[in-house]
């Protein structure tokens, strides 16, 4: 009796024990008391080859069963040993335990086949799992039930999918086990159609589908995206009466087939009963998974209100949709609550932090949350150097890059894939080579997401050859590869080779898929190419893309780009209440680039109306319209808002409110702006510039200008053009002439049409025609409507009807409809007393049906 107690004293400790050296006190402890060799073996054994197992110790586990006396070593106590282990995540020893266990002559039943299958199936063993059914086939047990449906969850798990159906077909009766088992076996391994046609298969030999059936089939219908089976299959479960069992598995498959609008509804038509944190987090990372970012945060927060459990899934979609949006302020939101509730963050957790707050421009938080992950594995070292990487930081990204290596944890292929965008973005393709040829050494390359990485990348760094090489020398050429070329010839404004690179595409009879579209369509737009981009638009429809958001989107700014802005407005009209951020911001650009300003702001209005936060695009692209609007009241409530967004900072939305409050006459708060920015570019400075010049500050912008020169600022022909329209209308010909002459041979600027039209203005308005004609017979490109219509205008202002006469004879080749310049030289006429040529040229406007443009004057 006091020998047992003093047994059960030591198995107590047995189980406290936190490192190896005090397990094998407690071990020669148990030795000193006999306990291992009691004729009835206690639980000390399973105990102690589950401790040894547990500490990575399998030959000392081994090295206790073996001290079992074979008296003593049951089969009961064997097949307690393998099931213990493998729940112990050990299986690899179980696997071992049941070679040595035949070894000493113990045979094997029903159960311990069963076990050792699941230890297989864990430990993700195929040879293992082979050589055990090979034994298994010599014991006339192959046809048991239990050990049947354990084969088929194994080699479901292990993917041999050939393996399972020949166990599937060879046994002599069928369940719903057995049947749910092969329908997941296909379902798991992607072989979609084949778990559909097992379904009918299963009804017809009149085994009825019980909930683990569906759910079971969900995952092929989601990988497939068929809504109608998806309705099918609900329609079914409603008959079946077993909905509320499947809520949680329908709705993700809703979601994943495209119709979140569908998913929503049997979420709300759920009974709270059935509606659990699950169902939450479903519907959220749901919203997410289609675009619907502001929704997911909508719902996150109604889950607070309703007082529901927090969950991983939930919190996780909330802060993957903070981050896409971006939103900083509601992602802050949901880390503090999920902290004040007691959620623990894990290093996925933390992972989906660090992007959220890397999207939402919060680098120094990103930075603070990933230097607390204690443990960062190789999942969350890609994830921050990528969101870095796309998000402004490639500066940043390539330095963890760096220092991953330094903390000894050698990258991966998802890691090195994620830096090449940062490469990319600082063109440095010296690193991106480097990249290259270490994939290369470590045969990286002959994965398939490495090589549309690569290519992106080279082209990228406009290194189109080394792009082309790789794409070349791929064996498989997968849709995935010809869409990262097409995709940077686009990118890279060569829309021709994309072309021609999508027309081989579908020459070889590979599908396009969303993203081949998404990459095509920009490359008519380029081209102003409504037809051919409409046909393409058409095969969207056909292959029934054109409802993803992202083909979507890209079909918009085809529209408006080609100048169909209606159309453009149409598509976006009916899909609507699907539109994200990118959609509105399309149509936004979409009718500033069509001159169509006050429909852009209203647009912009709409999009306020209904809750949608205007990102960094939005205000960049809407800033202006309030300039062309002269709306200082739109001004200054969008440089509130941007304010309040916390993009004041952004060197772009500071560009465009200087050229806003210059173009509605409020010079003063562009140039308070101007002295209050941080950090400023070129374009800065030109806006600025521009400003003195359109407000008639001609001598401040030239100040301007020599103030850049003297602090080395990088100038540009946009710099000269304000510093000669500046020139212009301050009469300023000298230094208009020696501004001219600096940019061509100081800078070695080529000027343009525009630069040209501004000095031969100024030299006519001076009253130097014959400079001006001198001016107009040199220039390297050839002139065009706006550099003779100054010097008509020009000659109209001087009263030189020959000269005028011998321009209007260009402008009539260059635009011979515009009657603009009929009637300037008619009053060049007038005014030098020619009245019967100014007649004639009245009167053959009239017969030609040639009228003025209203609001020019040459």
């Amino acid at each position: 009796m006091k020998l047992n107690l003093e047994i059960e004293k030591v198995e107590r400790l047995l189980c406290s024990c936190k490192c190896l050296p005090s397990l094998r006190r407690v071990h020669a402890r148990l030795l000193t008391l006999g306990a291992l060799n009691l004729s009835l073996p206690s639980l000390s054994i399973s105990m102690l080859i589950t401790s040894y197992s547990s500490f990575l110790q399998p030959h000392s586990s081994l090295s206790v069963f073996h001290s079992i006396p074979l008296p003593s070593l049951s089969l009961s106590l064997c097949n307690f040993l393998i099931r213990s282990l493998t729940r112990a995540s050990q299986p690899r020893t179980a696997i071992l335990l049941y070679h040595h266990m035949r070894l000493r002559g113990i045979h094997p039943d029903n159960y311990t086949f069963t076990f050792a299958l699941q230890a297989c199936a864990h430990a993700r063993d195929s040879h293992s799992a082979t050589s055990i059914h090979q034994h298994l086939k010599t014991t006339g047990l192959a046809n048991d039930l239990f050990i049947s449906t354990a084969l088929l969850h194994l080699y479901s798990n292990l993917g041999l999918l050939s393996n399972a159906r020949q166990v599937f077909d060879s046994m002599p009766t069928l369940d719903a086990v057995a049947w749910n088992a092969m329908i997941a076996a296909f379902s798991r391994n992607r072989a979609s159609y084949d778990a559909l046609h097992l379904f009918r298969r299963m009804q017809a030999a009149g085994q009825v589908p019980n909930a683990v059936t569906l759910f079971n089939l969900f995952p092929a219908v989601s990988h497939i995206s068929a809504l109608i089976l998806c309705k099918q299959i609900h329609a079914f479960a409603i008959r079946r009466c077993i909905l509320s069992s499947i809520y949680n598995a329908l709705i993700d498959a809703y979601c994943k087939c495209g119709s979140a609008h569908l998913a929503r509804t049997v979420f709300d038509d759920a009974m709270s009963s059935a509606r659990d944190g699950v169902s939450w987090g479903t519907m959220i990372s749901g919203y997410v998974h289609n675009g619907f970012f502001a929704r997911a945060l909508d719902l996150f927060d109604a889950m607070r209100i309703a007082n529901v459990k927090l969950n991983p899934v939930a919190v996780l979609g909330a802060l993957k949709a903070a981050g896409e949006i971006p939103d900083l302020d509601r992602g802050e939101d949901v880390h503090n609550y999920s902290v004040r509730n007691g959620l623990i963050f894990d290093i996925q957790a933390n992972t989906a932090l660090v992007i959220m707050y890397a999207k939402c421009g919060a680098t120094e938080k990103a930075k603070a949350v990933f230097a607390n992950i204690h443990e960062k594995d190789i999942v969350a070292w890609p994830a921050i150097i990528s969101s870095f990487a796309q998000n402004g930081s490639p500066k940043q990204a390539l330095l963890f890059l760096k220092e991953m290596q330094v903390q000894g944890v050698k990258p991966n292929r998802i890691t090195l894939v994620s830096a090449l965008p940062a490469c990319a973005e600082l063109s440095d393709i010296r690193l991106g080579k480097s990249i290259h040829c270490f994939m290369f050494k470590s045969d990286m390359i002959l994965d398939g997401s490495v090589s549309p990485a690569l290519i992106a990348m080279y082209c990228k760094c406009e290194s189109f050859g080394l792009a082309r090489a790789v794409f070349d020398r791929l064996n498989s050429k997968d849709v995935v590869a010809w869409n990262a070329l097409i995709n940077g010839y686009t990118q890279a404004d060569e829309p021709l080779e994309a072309l021609q690179l999508f027309r081989q595409l579908r020459m070889t009879g590979k599908i396009p898929d969303c993203a081949t579209f998404v990459a095509v369509l920009p490359a008519f737009a380029l081209l102003s190419d409504l037809k051919e981009g409409a046909s393409v638009h058409g095969m969207t429809i056909k292959y029934g893309f054109h409802s993803d958001l992202r083909v979507k989107n890209a079909t918009l700014d085809l529209y408006a780009k080609c100048g169909d802005v209606q159309t453009s407005h149409k598509l976006f009209a009916e899909r609507k209440a699907c539109a994200d951020i990118v959609s509105w911001n399309t149509m936004i650009a979409g009718y500033m680039h069509n001159g169509q300003v006050k429909q852009a702001m209203v647009i912009f209005h709409q999009m306020m109306s209904e809750y949608i936060k205007p990102n960094l695009v939005s205000l960049v692209s809407i800033i202006p319209a309030a300039a062309c609007l002269v709306s200082l009241r739109d001004g200054f409530a969008l440089h509130c808002y941007v304010v309040k967004s916390g993009f004041v900072s952004d060197v772009r939305i500071g560009n465009s409110l200087i050229d806003m409050y210059s173009k509605c006459g409020r010079l003063d708060c562009a140039q308070t702006f101007f002295d209050q920015m941080t950090q400023k570019d070129t374009t800065s400075w030109n806006s600025m510039l521009s400003g003195y010049s359109i407000n008639g500050l001609n001598h401040k912008a030239i100040s301007l200008f020599s103030q850049m020169e003297n602090d080395a600022i990088e100038v540009d022909a946009l710099t000269y053009l304000g510093v000669l329209s500046a020139c212009r209308h301050g009469g300023l010909v000298a230094k208009g002439r020696e501004t001219f002459d600096s940019m061509i041979h100081k800078k070695g600027l080529r000027p343009n049409v525009k630069h040209y039209a501004c000095m031969v203005d100024l030299l006519g308005r001076a009253g130097q025609l014959d400079e001006a004609w001198r001016l107009i017979q040199k220039m390297p490109i050839d002139p065009d409507a706006s550099v003779w219509g100054s010097l008509l205008g020009a000659c109209r202002m001087h009263g030189n009807s020959k000269l005028g006469e011998m321009v209007l004879e260009q402008l009539a080749r260059l635009a011979p409809n515009d009657g603009a310049h009929y009637v300037v030289l008619s009053s060049i006429y007038a005014q030098t007393g020619r009245w019967s040529d100014a007649g004639y040229i009245r009167d053959a406007m009239t017969s030609t049906g040639i009228t003025k443009t209203p609001g020019c004057s040459w």
